[in-house]
């Protein structure tokens, strides 16, 4: 029985999986599934009241299908191509992301296709609008599959493991078009019953997707993975001094399990006396989140604030990143650039002061001792900066032990870096 088992699943799982791949494999693989049946099963329904609109079977012109069916599939592609250029740099730093919205857009666009029998006169319309969507989910799809492939291989078998995913792609496929046809043909030819049928395939196809996003783990850093990792590793001492703990830095197993996928994350929020952390924000945009921010004062106060953060201490001078803060008697803030000679460390050792920073102000219940950087502030950005350059090699060499990967940071969009002095 176990040899039949085996020989059943050799096709759609890897060689010696069971030491081959991560053991969320399994998991993400079994929801992965669920997700591709379902989802094949409500594009089959989608499928048959497309049809309907169109008036198959009432008489209709089949060169006038054809027509309709060919322009909405060229429209499709063409915003599939306008969203990779657009989004393409994010398929990498957050592919979790990525993948469960793939998973939202193209049920959206089967929920616009099902619609089409009560707007037949707008069959084009709103099939070009459902087909950019589900080329979009296509090519995230396709676009984020290498990057969590690779999470869950333990030895150089990405490519077993692709062509064994697409293997499950295409079993998944084949059992939910079955699925689909079945309900069809049980059901009347109607959208309203058809909708019926749509309805939960459609909301447990998503609920499969997200579940199967919860076992894959992204070993590299954007800014909600670079928090969660940090956040326990700094600590205060009893005498109120703060101190880095390597232990308590979090893998990326244990930051996967709590990490927040659904939403992008560019900046780090206020939590309790600890000021929030933004990250490359654009000059032009500063002010507009604290208080009286169009006033002339605020502004001044901004203004002084980056002059102070491009114009660091002499002993911060030759560092690639620039940090900055201000706060009021209701918020406070850091905000962190990058130089545009930026290396990798550079990035990491910028994000790890800015944190070191966040945690000093908050110890010190300073975090809204006046408007940019009143002379306390000043001296813990200093204290900071020596904290983080006395500590950051082992900081490190700690993230690296622990399984990360900081050959590769996602922690501020390239763009948005400055150049502010002469190299």
């Amino acid at each position: 029985m176990r040899q039949s088992y085996a020989s059943l699943m050799k096709p759609f799982l890897p060689a010696d999986y069971k030491n081959t791949v991560t053991p969320e494999y399994i998991h993400y693989t079994k929801w992965q599934f669920v997700h591709n049946t379902l989802g094949s099963a409500s594009g089959v329904l989608a499928t048959q009241a497309m049809l309907y609109a169109m008036g198959l079977g009432s008489g209709a012109l089949p060169l006038s299908v054809a027509i309709n069916w060919v322009l909405k599939d060229g429209f499709g592609q063409l915003g599939g191509v306008i969203y990779a250029t657009m989004v393409g740099p994010k398929f990498d730093s957050d592919p979790k992301h990525q993948r469960f919205w793939s998973a939202v857009w193209l049920q959206s666009a089967t929920w616009l296709e099902m619609l089409t029998p009560l707007f037949p006169h707008l069959f084009l319309l709103i099939g070009s609008v459902a087909n950019i969507g589900k080329n979009i989910s296509w090519l995230a799809m396709s676009a984020t599959k290498a990057s969590i492939n690779k999470t869950f291989c333990l030895k150089e078998n990405l490519g077993d493991l692709t062509a064994k995913s697409g293997s499950q792609a295409t079993a998944a496929g084949l059992l939910g078009t079955a699925v689909g046809v079945l309900i069809g043909a049980t059901m009347d030819v109607s959208v309203y019953t058809l909708i019926v049928g749509f309805v939960p395939l459609s909301f447990i196809s998503l609920w499969g997707n997200y579940k199967s996003l919860l076992y894959a783990i992204t070993p590299t850093l954007n800014v909600e993975r670079a928090r969660l990792m940090i956040k326990d590793a700094l600590r205060l001492t009893d005498s109120g001094d703060i101190c880095f703990e390597p232990a308590l830095l979090k893998t990326p197993r244990q930051v996967s399990a709590v990490e927040k996928f659904m939403r992008e994350v560019h900046s780090i929020q206020p939590s309790g006396q600890r000021p929030g952390i933004t990250i490359s924000p654009m000059l032009s945009r500063l002010g507009r989140g604290l208080p009286g921010g169009s006033h002339a004062k605020t502004q001044r106060d901004v203004a002084q604030m980056v002059n102070d953060a491009f114009n660091p201490p002499r002993t911060r001078q030759t560092e690639q990143y620039y940090i900055g803060h201000m706060a009021s008697s209701t918020t406070s803030r850091l905000y962190l650039w990058f130089d545009t000679h930026a290396t990798n460390s550079d990035i990491l050792k910028g994000f790890y002061h800015a944190m070191v920073y966040r945690e000093m102000l908050a110890s010190r219940h300073h975090a809204h001792a006046g408007m940019h950087g009143s002379v306390l502030s000043a001296e813990l950005c200093e204290q900071s900066f020596e904290f983080s350059q006395r500590t950051f090699a082992e900081f490190s060499k700690s993230v690296t032990q622990s399984g990360w990967d900081i050959g590769t940071m996602y922690l501020s969009k390239p763009s948005r870096h400055v150049s502010v002095r002469s190299q």
